[in-house]
């Protein structure tokens, strides 16, 4: 008896181990499923913040770019004693912009850049033209994803406030002017001295104070100028939407 009793009191205890592994189980299964619902509401939630993170990011890189192609051909027009001219493939009626006679504005690839900076050679040289002639040393910088020219709904009619050319932004995204004030230019010139000034499609260039202007670009959610003084100097600027106005 005292073996069967053994038995018995075995297979009792097996049962109820086997209960608790399952109620364990049961619990562990919906302990899982509880997580992946918290996990998932929190990506839901955390995605468009995400989203924009990397919205502001490439809107920020792209304004430096501007901001870097305008210091740099400063810098090199004062350094090599040459005039460098700043292109940039603003999109008008669907067409981006080139030189001054329509070259598109590519790399070394044949890439199409929003940005190039081109050595014009001295002046009065030859090849002194705003023409991207194939002997002639440029700088491009590539375009980010989601960065457009222009500016959205606000702040389209508050410029920078260091824009003094315009008095709402530009469809285009550029407020540059040609010399006699012709507006939405796609370029400017740094003399050797490292003023800018501003030139026509004949290549004539404007007297001192001609140059400045401001490029103002747009993501979904953001806005950013990029605005060169008549003296040479460059300011980044983001709109503040909880303001209403642009940083400064």
């Amino acid at each position: 008896m005292h073996g069967v009793d053994s038995s018995l009191n075995k297979s009792a205890f097996n049962k109820k181990a086997m209960r608790a592994t399952c109620r364990s189980a049961g619990f562990t299964l919906v302990e899982a499923m509880v997580v992946v619902a918290i996990i998932g509401i929190v990506m839901a939630s955390s995605v468009p913040n995400i989203t924009r993170y990397f919205e502001n990011g490439r809107g920020r890189a792209a304004a430096k770019s501007i901001a870097d192609a305008l210091n740099v051909a400063r810098a090199q027009a004062i350094r090599t004693g040459s005039n460098h001219v700043v292109f940039f493939s603003v999109i008008s009626a669907g067409i981006p912009a080139g030189d001054v006679g329509g070259t598109a504005l590519t790399d070394v690839s044949g890439n199409p850049v929003p940005i190039f900076v081109l050595n014009d050679g001295a002046p009065g040289s030859a090849n002194q033209n705003c023409l991207i002639d194939a002997v002639e040393e440029r700088i491009t910088f590539p375009a980010q994803n989601g960065v457009g020219w222009g500016a959205n709904v606000p702040p389209a009619a508050i410029p920078a406030p260091d824009d003094d050319a315009v008095i709402v932004i530009p469809a285009d995204g550029s407020s540059f002017r040609a010399p006699d004030g012709t507006p939405n230019m796609t370029w400017v010139q740094f003399r050797p001295d490292g003023v800018p000034v501003g030139i026509d499609a004949a290549c004539n260039a404007g007297r001192l104070g001609s140059g400045g202007g401001t490029i103002y670009l747009q993501t979904a959610n953001r806005d950013f100028a990029i605005t060169l003084s008549p003296l040479g100097g460059v300011r980044v600027h983001l709109w503040d939407a909880v303001t209403g106005g642009w940083t400064i």
